[in-house]
């Protein structure tokens, strides 16, 4: 006999205090995104500076993950509308976070967009490795939680 198959909106699986964790490790992940992008840049040193365009792509690809991570433990498996969301939503994110350094003094740099963009992409390919690990590892700990 084949079990039926599992709805992604199956509240057996979801994780509500493990998905409002990440949910605030996500909403605070953005602000110091937001307030590093928009620190004045005559005072940043130059080895930040130097290394901007791998710091684009790694703070991008840590907040879109942080997200579908948030997503995934409050609905449960995501469906493709759900992965193209974060990537749309992070894609403009990431333009009107070029855009709006402006007025403090940093430039709008196409190229940090577009890296912003392959961090976005690097998530969603990561999450989609790395998905069914993780959902192991959240089976594992709520039976232990349950056992304890």
């Amino acid at each position: 006999m084949t079990e039926p198959p599992i709805s992604p909106f199956d509240v057996s699986r979801r994780h509500p205090l493990a998905a409002r964790l990440a949910r605030y490790a996500t909403v605070a992940l953005l602000l110091c995104l937001f307030i590093g992008t928009h620190y004045p840049g005559h005072h940043i040193p130059h080895e930040i500076a130097a290394a901007d365009k791998i710091l684009h792509c790694v703070a991008y690809l840590g907040l879109a993950f942080s997200v579908l991570v948030s997503l995934d433990l409050a609905i449960g498996q995501l469906q493709p509308k759900h992965y193209f969301t974060v990537w749309l939503v992070g894609t403009l994110y990431g333009a009107f976070d070029e855009i709006t350094q402006i007025p403090v003094g940093r430039h709008c740099d196409i190229h940090d967009w577009f890296c912003d963009m392959l961090g976005i992409i690097f998530a969603l390919i990561a999450f989609r490795l790395t998905r069914p690990a993780l959902s192991r590892l959240l089976r594992l700990l709520k039976i232990e939680m349950a056992v304890s």
